[in-house]
């Protein structure tokens, strides 16, 4: 079934042309890039509850998905099957094992979140978020490079993950020892991913030659879902413990405060990364680079910009003190 689907899929790329392939990776591409930025926006200046839903969903679905796809060693379906003939540019892209299709996890997860979210009083809001979904998940089967099987896999994956996540969410928003206690789970789970990912045997199968697959690249993205999975949960616990940061500002306030947190994302993804690789190795590197990362996202820059805010309201709350002072004195 999976391959009479991704031929028939093949035959109606090769007949509409470069327009409809280069529309298929667009969507695919903003199914990654679109959910990472939107969940950092949502967390540092929309709404703090909400952003903790979707980031946490979205890294959980990338974390399970990576510990399944690691497991599974599944190979990419033009590899299993030699009439399967995907776009370059959509190969490129497509590196590693195939079940379950990380796009479409990150995707259903992100956007299943913010449908979730929406469905009650933005039906509209929420009619997008599933059109983006099925639109990703069919990307991936129309550009060739993941079965049908491998999207919807991800997409119950998905759906699973966020209905039970939506009762823990609740029932930790209520019992602070419960969350405590989930996120020490999570970290631990993550830890023993990573031992998982070092220690487990890979297929070493050659195609003319070459690896098919290397297990040290598949291993580095399980160590980086690993990382951020990591850093979410470490910095969730610092973040409500010791910041309990607001969203509140003007609109200009918050398009600052977004710019103003790019920096230290981009030095360390383009800067620092290739540094820690050599020190720490990439393995090991890996887990720092996006461990960092998180932690930064959910606690560190949030941590910056409330105490800068705090310094400024009592700074504005002494002025009035002083104003009133020099009002009441008798002339």
């Amino acid at each position: 079934m999976d391959l009479k689907y991704l031929l028939l899929l093949q035959q109606f790329r090769e007949s509409a042309g470069d327009l409809m392939t280069a529309s298929m990776m667009l969507i695919t591409n903003f199914a990654t890039i679109g959910s990472a930025v939107l969940c950092v926006i949502i967390f540092w200046t929309v709404d703090r509850i909400l952003g903790y839903w979707v980031i946490i969903n979205t890294v959980s679905g990338l974390f399970i998905n990576n510990v399944i796809k690691l497991t599974a060693c599944v190979y990419r379906p033009w590899i299993r099957w030699q009439e399967l003939d995907p776009p370059e540019k959509a190969i490129e892209t497509a590196t590693g094992y195939s079940f379950p299709s990380g796009h479409t996890q990150i995707a259903s997860s992100f956007f299943g979140s913010c449908a979730m979210s929406a469905r009650k009083n933005h039906k509209a809001v929420s009619a997008f978020c599933i059109a983006v979904i099925l639109l990703t998940a069919f990307s991936r089967n129309f550009l060739g490079v993941h079965t049908l099987t491998d999207v919807v896999t991800s997409l119950l994956i998905s759906a699973v993950m966020i209905a039970v996540n939506a009762r823990l969410f609740d029932k930790a928003r209520e019992d602070r020892s419960l969350l405590i206690k989930l996120l020490a789970a999570g970290c631990v789970a993550a830890v023993l991913a990573i031992v998982y990912f070092t220690f487990k045997t890979y297929p070493l199968d050659y195609l003319d030659g070459d690896l098919i697959v290397d297990p040290v690249e598949m291993k580095n993205d399980g160590y980086a879902a690993a990382g951020a999975f990591l850093g979410t949960l470490a910095g969730a616990y610092i973040e409500i413990r010791h910041v309990r940061f607001t969203t509140e500002g003007t609109l200009p306030v918050k398009i600052l405060r977004v710019i103003c947190g790019l920096p230290f994302v981009l030095i360390l993804m383009f800067v620092l990364k290739k540094p820690i690789y050599s020190i720490a190795g990439t393995a090991a590197g890996h887990v720092i680079i996006y461990t960092v990362l998180t932690l930064y996202i959910i606690a560190g820059y949030p941590a910056v910009f409330t105490a800068v805010r705090r310094r400024r309201n009592n700074g504005q709350d002494a002025e009035k003190d002083y104003s009133h002072k020099v009002s009441d004195d008798p002339e």
